[in-house]
């Protein structure tokens, strides 16, 4: 490399009188625990990070439940599933029975005898018991 004699000895760079024992003072002024005037930006930077965190977690939560509908759309179907099972296995005659109970007779629900008889025999209800239903109402 180079031979150490032919550096020169002196320093091209100065420092001021006195510099360091400022720099102490400075520093300890600075670290005091004084609150700075910009303290609503050292909020932001501590809760930067945080905020980041928050929204990346509810962007993965609308990600996952969009990705989940998307892929099994029959989680959706089973309760209506459920309800037109349940109609399914509902007694239209015992229907009719509490429908009366409550309201007193089939003319109370404004509805026309000729079209409940209708109804009942196209949901293949015995005649008989339909006859049964209309005698009890005289």
């Amino acid at each position: 490399m180079t031979d150490r004699s032919k550096i020169k000895d002196n320093n091209p760079f100065m420092v001021p009188d006195n510099y360091f024992d400022e720099v102490k003072e400075d520093i300890l002024n600075r670290t005091s625990g004084k609150i700075s005037k910009n303290g609503k930006k050292n909020i932001v930077k501590l809760l930067k990070p945080a905020l980041m965190l928050a929204a990346a977690m509810v962007a993965f939560a609308i990600i996952s439940y969009t990705v989940l509908k998307l892929l099994f759309p029959e989680h959706d179907q089973a309760k209506e599933l459920n309800y037109t099972e349940f109609l399914y296995h509902v007694d239209e005659v015992e229907l009719i029975e509490k429908l009366t109970e409550q309201n007193g007779s089939y003319n109370s629900m404004f509805v026309d005898t000729d079209e409940i008889i209708i109804y009942l025999l196209e949901q293949d209800i015995e005649i008989e018991s339909i006859v049964e239903l209309l005698n009890q109402e005289i």
